[in-house]
């Protein structure tokens, strides 16, 4: 698991947000749509781990995984909808990192970071998921597409260069002139599933009293058949004559 996921509950857009374009590292590309926009998947991982520390003033969250990395979630003051989580916890973690890019339509308003947080239960156990969106807005400055080499400025006026090495945003690329801009947005997410024994114990004895009950639930009464009629009897045949 990437030290990334400490970044979760930043959400200034900052620098690192549009320098992840040059990243290398990419392990899957989505296509482009209508040659308007590009999306790349850059890290999905999934990990077990254990909650080492909780601290609930810095709001942050220290996990060791199985093979001894120590991984720092800090989880911020908006983050107010995930289960309770205790130093001693068993996770499941899965974290998914996208960037993506698109031209802005003339006169729309400048991309807002946002923060997402959710909870529920994966058979029957606490899951949380945080989610985080840092948008930023950035116009093209120069295009080299034989090197596939960008140059940008963004809105607070420092100036960028990326080499694009996917294919999604190198055909993105291609699309773009000098003076165009563009919305840039990176997608960090982590989800975990509480997975204790005592969840599990919890969750078994759940079941069990409920395969108990209908068990024992009365069987539906039989309806009452409605009474045959009377057998009349009949007249004795009058011998022959």
């Amino acid at each position: 698991m990437h030290p990334v996921v400490s970044r979760l509950a930043s959400l200034a857009a900052g620098s690192a947000a549009v320098c992840a374009l040059a990243l290398g590292g990419v392990v899957a590309g989505l296509p482009s749509e209508a040659h308007a926009q590009a999306s790349v998947l850059l890290k999905h991982q999934s990990a077990k781990a254990v909650v080492e520390t909780v601290d609930h003033d810095a709001r942050e969250l220290l996990l060791r995984e199985a093979n001894g990395h120590l991984i720092t979630i800090e989880y911020g003051s908006a983050v107010r909808d995930l289960p309770h989580v205790n130093a001693g916890d068993k996770l499941s973690i899965s974290f998914v990192e996208t960037l993506g890019a698109d031209l802005a339509p003339p006169g729309s308003p400048l991309p807002e970071s946002t923060l997402t947080t959710a909870r529920g239960y994966v058979h029957g156990h606490p899951r949380g998921v945080i989610a985080s969106f840092r948008r930023e807005r950035a116009k093209i400055d120069s295009i080299d597409l034989p090197t596939h080499t960008v140059s940008f400025s963004t809105e607070d006026g420092s100036s960028h260069v990326a080499v694009l090495r996917t294919q999604a945003m190198q055909d993105f690329l291609k699309t773009l002139k000098v003076g165009d801009v563009i919305d840039i947005t990176r997608m960090e997410s982590i989800s975990y599933v509480i997975l204790n024994e005592q969840t599990e114990a919890a969750q078994d004895a759940a079941n069990a009293a409920a395969a108990a009950g209908a068990a024992s639930a009365p069987a539906a009464p039989v309806p009452a058949t409605a009474p045959q009629s009377a057998t009349v009897p009949t007249a004795p045949v009058a011998p022959a004559q």
